[in-house]
This record gives C-alpha cells, structure tokens and sequence, in this order.
C-alpha cells in the first residue's frame, strides 16, 4: 500500500506546512535525510520522483529551493545531480535544466555563477561534452530568437583583475589524433536578406599608461615536406555599387617617427616569392 502525507487545508489561511528535519548531533554530525524510490524487481523499472511545488491561479507559484547549509569552520557542502549510468545496450540518462515561458512578460532567466573567494581564487564554470567512442559530444551555444525584434546577443567576456591583468580568453580546436585534421574556425557573421550584413572587428584595447596591444593573424608552420598555408584577404563584390577598398594604414605619432608599412615575400631554398601589385 501507498503512504501519503498531507498537510491541512487552511480555509481562509495558508495550509499547513510538512517539515521532516533530521536529529541534531549536539556533539557530532546531525542525522541524515533519505528520500527515494525502491529499486525495480526483476521486471520493471524504478518509481520515478517528483519534487515540485503547486500551480497558483492568482499569484506566484511556489519557490523551490536546494541549498547546503553555511559552514563556519570547513567547507560548504557539494550539491550533485547526476542520472545514472546505462547498461551495456542503453542510452545514458539526460539533464535538462528549462524555465517558464513568459506571457506578457519576459522569459524566465538561467544564471550559474561560481562561488567568490575573499582569500583566494574564485570558483570556476565549466561546461564539458561527453566522450564517445565514435564522435565526441558537441558544445552549442545559440542566442534566443526575437521575432519583432533583435535576436539575443552571446557575449563572452573574460574577469576583471582589479589589482592587476584581466583574464585571457582563448578560443582554440583541439589538437588533432594520430590521424586527421585539427578542427577548423570560422568566425563569420550572419548573412543579411535586407540591408547590411553585420560587421567584423578584431581591435585591441586602447592603452592609457604604455604600449598598445598587437595583433598578429599567422598561420603554421609546415612538416618536411608539407606547404606552408596561405593568407588571403579579399572583399566582397559590388552589384550595382562599387567593389569593397581594402586600406592598410600604419599608425601615426605625435612625438616619434610614424609606423611603418612593409611587404615582404618568403625566403625560398630556389627561388624567393615574389610581389605582386596590379591595378
């Protein structure tokens, strides 16, 4: 038979409340709390669990929350959600994390924020795909549609050091196997139906108290026998307007001498590359 616990109606109130609390250990640990479904027999699966608070017809539902307690003399406590591992022929169990869906208002958030440090480093986020004996899991992270308006922005920005330097980013492939190819980047915006696709800079930041930061697009070396990859830099054709101008312009001084512009081929074993310009 099936066992329930339920609290009382509160008619012209709030209803009764159900609190299971685990002993306390006055002088060690307090008890442990349990809660969780039997395992299956020989056919079957195990009972499933629910842990969710009620509908509202005039008001905000329910807050849920799963919290460790403060500790003031150890560590926090972890919190682990975890499906469980598949047998030999099954598929491993998923998470999904999903919040409500807005009316008249907006959409519901999702945040996660690792911890502070007042005495040391702060906690870290990461976000890792599943090894595969075939293909590796993939990573995507796709911005909302807005359909009157502006889709979502992604905005990936690295922590501010307030003493010293900011954060590095560092988007890279992986290195490739004992055969194959490193994977390729793309960095590339969308294309436009209606006016002007979106812009690409690649810009370091302005310096106040030294030298500005440079930027630097190179490509590998080669093996032994292998070629060297190439460098191209081309612009969109016009239709009915002109082609696009590419400008290099090196910077200007107000106290020194002006940088310099230089175009230089490779060094060959036969012959050295040569220069081209054609208008």
């Amino acid at each position: 038979g099936g066992v329930t616990v339920t609290g009382g109606v509160g008619v012209s109130s709030t209803g009764g409340g159900i609190t299971v609390v685990s002993g306390v250990g006055t002088a060690t640990s307090s008890g442990a709390v349990s809660v969780k479904s039997a395992n299956a027999g020989t056919s079957g699966v195990s009972g499933s669990m629910t842990l969710a608070t009620g509908t509202s017809s005039a008001g905000v539902s329910g807050a849920f929350t799963m919290d460790t307690g403060t500790a003031t003399g150890g560590n926090s406590g972890s919190v682990a959600v975890t499906t469980g591992g598949a047998s030999t022929s099954g598929t491993g169990g998923a998470f999904t994390v999903a919040v409500g869906d807005g009316d008249t208002g907006t959409g519901g958030d999702i945040g996660m924020t690792a911890g502070k440090s007042s005495a040391a480093a702060g906690g870290a986020v990461g976000v890792t795909a599943g090894q595969g004996a075939t293909l590796g899991g993939g990573v995507t992270v796709t911005g909302g549609v807005g359909v009157s308006s502006t889709g979502g922005g992604i905005t990936v920005v690295s922590g501010v050091g307030t003493a010293t330097s900011s954060g590095a980013v560092s988007v890279k492939s992986a290195n490739a196997g004992t055969s194959g190819v490193s994977g390729s980047m793309t960095l590339a915006t969308g294309t436009s139906s209606a006016g002007v696709s979106g812009a690409f800079t690649m810009d370091t930041g302005t310096a106040t108290g030294g030298n500005s930061g440079s930027v630097a697009v190179t490509t590998g070396g080669a093996s032994t026998s292998g070629t060297g990859g190439a460098f191209t830099v081309a612009v969109g054709d016009g239709d009915t307007g002109t082609g696009g101008d590419i400008g290099m312009t090196a910077g200007k001084s107000s106290a020194a001498a002006g940088g310099a512009v230089g175009v230089t081929a490779g060094q060959g074993a036969t012959l050295g590359g040569g220069v081209t310009v054609t208008g």
